[in-house]
């Protein structure tokens, strides 16, 4: 008498689950483990037997991972470069709250560079220039908007050069970028990342040769990585420095 088998697929690693019929065939790859989770037979019934066997697609778990510190290295640089630029970011006043009604400063106006040691903020509504002008200086940012002679709409900001001082914070600034998305609490960290994943691992069977081989690959990836944050660290701070 033929055994119906009820198998069921289950790829934790990308997050997929689907659950396939009877007299289905199993094909095992090296890189898939298989648990029995369970047998049973209904008494007074005919003597079929189901087996579920789950099967757990570990590779995924290094796609994960690789997806994860690839958008971390991202965001790494992205936050680096924001610090590097300082003032010169033209992106400086985008996050200000504007007025009593708090209206987003980029709804009211726009930013942009002027040669290496100058901003333009141009304003779309010239009743709101003033507004603009007083938020400016009470964000403590340090900096001075001037009225461009004949327009109403455009201010002015010189920047002061850098320092050695404020060489040194920014540099400060870079090294605790970089503590953040090596390993912190952050979400997006590479430590957090591979936190999670290791837990996920260790609800397999650890003695399995393929979650062994998985694990070891996951710490080399990780170390990996790293020396690609530690990379764009140095290069950030070489910048700065000059």
């Amino acid at each position: 008498m033929l055994t119906r088998f009820a198998v069921r697929t289950h790829f934790v690693g990308l997050g997929f689950q689907a659950r396939l019929g009877s007299q289905a065939r199993l094909f095992h790859h090296s890189a898939t483990h298989s648990k029995k989770a369970g047998k049973k037979a209904a008494k007074g019934k005919k003597a079929d037997e189901e087996e579920i066997i789950e099967l757990i697609d570990v590779k995924g778990y290094i796609q994960q991972a690789t997806d994860h510190f690839d958008k971390t290295i991202e965001l790494h640089k992205k936050n680096l470069n924001e610090v590097k630029s300082g003032a010169s970011n033209p992106a400086i006043f985008d996050k200000l709250k504007v007025g009593k009604d708090g209206s987003k400063f980029t709804d009211l106006a726009t930013t942009s560079t002027k040669g290496r040691n100058g901003l333009i903020v141009t304003v779309f509504d010239p009743k709101d220039t003033k507004l603009i002008v007083s938020t400016i200086l009470a964000a403590g940012l340090n900096l001075n908007p001037e009225r461009i002679p004949n327009n109403e709409q455009q201010l002015k900001i010189s920047l002061p050069p850098p320092t050695t001082e404020t060489r040194k914070q920014t540099c400060k600034q870079l090294k605790e970028i970089f503590e953040e998305y090596k390993n912190s609490a952050n979400k997006n960290s590479l430590g957090h990342a591979r936190s999670e994943i290791l837990k996920e691992l260790k609800k397999i069977d650890k003695k399995n040769d393929s979650v062994k081989k998985i694990t070891q690959d996951l710490e080399k990836l990780h170390k990996d990585y790293i020396t690609k944050l530690q990379d764009s660290l140095k290069q950030a701070e070489k910048s700065v420095l000059g």
